[in-house]
């Protein structure tokens, strides 16, 4: 056997090497050959040494052996002659080639330097995505809600009298469709018909394994009408358990809270019982609406509990029905009850309600409204001084213990100044508002055209200005005369307006049983309402976890779309937190998921012959450089994927 080597230089991994190369040839042609083809990949070519009959002439390649050195190596499979980059490496103190890269055959490799590539590259936002569905798949979402459906059955349709195992539908099991779901509400709130026009436009069928075009909004129905509405409670309860144990949060103080969602649901749609007329929030109180009740932790803003309820329902009579379930998930939970505290608004408090929580054995610190506390305000008053809270602001405070609605609690009467300028912007609103109405009625009487008596006039003053704040105090009306002969005064008490902003206004009274806490500590358990309102607002954003668009008319159906929101924002929340503990520099959930849905992965086939198979890579886009350092702790990875073809 006649063979050559022969040094080549050339770049491997961004470093200029000298690789060595070995080829066996039989004739000189072919070793003129050879050397004319590595000429032409247009790297210098160092002549080397000839092997004969196997034997190497080392005498011109020093330093052929290298601890760092690539070279070319061939192998033969099937008679075929395949070529690498190799790395000599010592393995266990001898050296042994490491393939760094496959080049394929000869005729090949030489083709492959001639032609241009064919190119076809693909780009979709990857990072978003990617964050949510590693930590799905790490709570193991799809597995709870598939094992619990598998363990009760599926919900009874029909005439059927027991619950049937659950099916899959287009090769995906319930529960990775609503996971599906969930991730879609947290990045781009759509509705099941858009769902998988979005999802094309993410990585999130290739993360899942799955075709996204299967994600139609009759697969969606079709998955959602499986769930038993009775058994959300107990898919919730194992996920929250699951977050809780991966987050290791504190859970010493809950909050509580209830909103209200309009829908476009039709008056003359009488199927659904959930959507209903009432007092909206958003004040769409001419569209049918739909309440959501919520217990979130104050650390983290986890979502611990959630129920759907009517839409006509007061906020006290939901606090009262709920109270129960509520207590029942602290134990489901594991928490200890006797430890927690419970925070809620004064819009759930009522005497009876608060006897309620009495019964209940759970701790609180709950508002009550100023004026049906008319003698504890006034005792307050001369008594409030300074209070330093622990983000160091100073606000003025006093401290009582005195028996309220027939137990003992501690009373804490706050004075809140941004409070006070607001009640009095509404008082002065209201006061202008009813002069007006006041000057054409005494104008009316004035032209003598007034056929009610006196008394109907006066309770048609007493009616209009009922319920305005404080206006009987600041605004004094009087009719004089005898019918049909009557005159109408008012004027503006600015002595008692002052003395209503100095005494009464701004003040909020908190109660719990907390003895033991501080003022401050008291407070600020009240301020972390703002916490649970906060949730509300992520799930009112109309562009990520919004729980509208939602165009289920059915009862079971927008139990179960509430549920796939509350999952998402719990999904979002847990990536958010899990950046948080890795500094990255984002202050809200919704910056989190705008800077990660900006990192998109492309994929890239290339064929250097223009025919047969694609050498397809996939790799991250360039990243912001904010971005970067934390996309490995929440799942995001950059690394190249190698396909042999496609």
């Amino acid at each position: 056997m006649i063979g050559r080597l022969g040094r080549l230089a050339t770049r491997v991994d961004g470093r200029l090497r000298s690789i060595f190369i070995v080829c066996s040839y039989y004739t000189r042609t072919d070793a003129e050959a050879w050397r004319a083809s590595v000429r032409v990949a247009g790297s210098p070519f160092v002549e080397g040494v000839d092997v004969v009959g196997g034997t190497l002439d080392t005498t011109c390649a020093s330093g052929v052996y290298n601890n760092s050195m690539a070279s070319l190596q061939a192998r033969r499979v099937r008679g075929q002659t395949y070529w690498y980059i190799v790395e000599s490496r010592r393995v266990n103190g001898k050296p042994r080639p490491i393939p760094l890269a496959y080049l394929g055959k000869a005729d090949t490799l030489f083709a492959r330097l001639q032609a241009t590539d064919a190119l076809r590259l693909h780009s979709a936002a990857h990072g978003a995505v990617a964050a949510l569905w590693a930590a799905a798949q790490t709570l193991d979402i799809a597995g709870v809600i598939d094992r619990q459906l598998r363990a009760s059955g599926r919900r009874r349709t029909g005439a059927a009298r027991t619950r049937t195992k659950p099916t899959a539908h287009d090769g995906l099991t319930v529960g990775q469709t609503l996971t599906l779901i969930s991730i879609g509400r947290a990045c781009h709130a759509t509705s099941k018909r858009g769902l998988a026009d979005w999802a094309r436009t993410t990585t999130l069928g290739a993360l899942a394994g799955t075709d996204v075009d299967r994600l139609t909004s009759q697969h969606c129905w079709d998955q959602m009408d499986q769930v038993p509405v009775d058994g959300l409670a107990g898919l919730e309860r194992e996920i929250v358990s699951r977050v809780l144990a991966r987050l290791a949060l504190p859970v010493d103080t809950l909050l509580f809270d209830a909103t209200n969602f309009f829908t476009f649901i039709a008056s003359t749609n009488t199927r659904p019982t959930l959507p209903a007329r009432g007092h909206n929030k958003q004040k769409r109180d001419d569209l049918r609406q739909v309440g959501v009740a919520l217990l979130c932790s104050r650390h983290g803003d986890l979502p611990l509990w959630h129920q759907v309820y009517g839409g006509q329902v007061a906020d006290a009579t939901c606090f009262a029905e709920v109270l129960p379930a509520v207590r029942q998930r602290m134990v489901d939970l594991a928490l200890d009850v006797e430890g927690l505290t419970i925070v809620y608004d004064k819009g759930n408090v009522s005497r009876a309600n608060q006897a309620r929580v009495d019964e209940a054995h759970l701790h609180y610190v709950t508002g009550v409204t100023a004026a049906s506390q008319h003698a504890l305000v006034t005792e307050a008053n001369a008594q409030l001084a300074p209070v330093v809270l622990a983000d160091g602001e100073t606000v003025q405070a006093a401290r009582l213990r005195r028996p309220v609605w027939g137990a003992d609690r501690t009373v804490v009467v706050l004075q809140s100044e941004r409070l006070r300028e607001g009640q009095m912007r509404g008082v002065l609103q209201h006061v202008a508002k009813a002069e007006r109405w006041l000057a054409t009625q005494a104008d009316t009487l004035r032209r003598g055209k007034q056929r009610r008596d006196r008394a109907r006039i006066q309770r048609d003053i007493d009616a209009h200005l009922r319920g305005r704040q404080h206006l009987a105090q600041v605004l004094p009306v009087e009719i004089t005369g005898e019918d049909p002969t009557l005159t109408l005064t008012y004027r503006f008490d600015r002595e008692a307006f002052d003395a209503l902003a100095r005494d009464r206004l701004g003040r909020v009274v908190l109660i719990t049983d907390r003895h033991d806490w501080s003022t401050a500590a008291i407070i600020q358990a009240y301020h972390g309402q703002s916490h649970v309102e906060a949730v509300f607002g992520h799930l009112k954003d109309p562009v990520h976890l919004a729980l509208r668009p939602q165009f289920h008319w059915t009862d079971q159906k927008l139990h179960v779309h509430v549920f796939t929101c509350v999952l998402g924002y719990l999904l979002a929340r847990t990536v958010f937190l899990q950046a948080q503990q890795a500094h990255a520099p984002y202050a809200s959930m919704e910056s989190l998921l705008d800077a990660l849905s900006r990192v998109r992965r492309a994929t890239v086939a290339r064929s250097a012959t223009g025919k047969g198979r694609m050498r397809v890579t996939t790799q991250l886009e360039d990243i912001d450089p904010a971005v970067a350092p934390f996309l490995a702790d929440l799942g995001v990875t950059d690394e190249l994927v190698y396909t042999p073809g496609t």
